[in-house]
């Protein structure tokens, strides 16, 4: 199953948002808190709106007061989007696309991407997505399609990644190893319209982007 969850972040194209929500055919959307204020806006009905409710709209708030609202309290040892991505998993969701994770909040945008693995440990494939990223963390294989073009960055989510391989790239690398004192796998570049990556040891963050949308 298939879930999409609303952070409160950035959202700049709505019709970006909605076009993917045609493609990807979700069976589940799920608000985090202010993220119901973004699917008002989108005119869609959530399946489930949850948190602690500060920075909801008091009238997005009551707009969907007849859909299933999970309250939490404000003082709390879980944010609110890792709370929606437990119920996404916890209601039989293995593929998570997170909207509205990245921001002015640096600090949200970075315990968003930490949480990819909470999501992977849980046996859920996660990927935030905006306008212009896709983020996703690898421990194993991936193959890209479609790419051709495109700005693919590896960077250690671990402190040490090991046999690392990419083709299809401009910097192509087999048997590579990479620590996070020196993340050179920024900006590299889709020569191929398939990428191939692939870890044998340890966790890379993974980050497609258009530097134009």
């Amino acid at each position: 199953m298939r879930a999409i969850v609303f952070g409160n972040g950035t959202y700049e194209d709505d019709d970006f948002y909605l076009k993917y929500i045609e493609m990807y055919c979700p069976d589940m959307l799920i608000c985090a808190d202010g993220g119901a204020n973004a699917v008002r806006r989108l005119g869609l009905k959530p399946d489930v709106l949850l948190g602690d409710f500060d920075s909801v709209k008091a009238e997005v708030y009551d707009e969907y007061k007849n859909i299933r609202i999970l309250t939490f309290e404000k003082r709390k040892d879980y944010t609110d989007s890792y709370l929606a991505i437990q119920y996404a998993f916890e209601n039989g969701c293995d593929e998570i696309v997170l909207f509205g994770m990245t921001g002015t909040r640096l600090d949200h945008s970075l315990a968003n991407i930490y949480l990819l693995k909470f999501a992977l440990d849980n046996g859920a494939m996660a990927k935030i997505v905006n306008e212009y990223n896709e983020v996703f963390l690898l421990d194993n294989a991936v193959t890209l399609t479609g790419v051709k073009g495109r700005t693919i960055s590896l960077l250690p989510y671990t402190d040490k990644v090991s046999g690392i391989f990419i083709s299809g790239v401009d910097y192509p690398l087999d048997d590579a190893v990479m620590v996070k004192e020196n993340p050179y796998g920024v900006s590299n570049y889709a020569t191929e319209d398939i990428v191939q990556i692939r870890v044998d040891a340890g966790m890379m963050i993974v980050v497609l982007t258009r530097d134009e949308y």
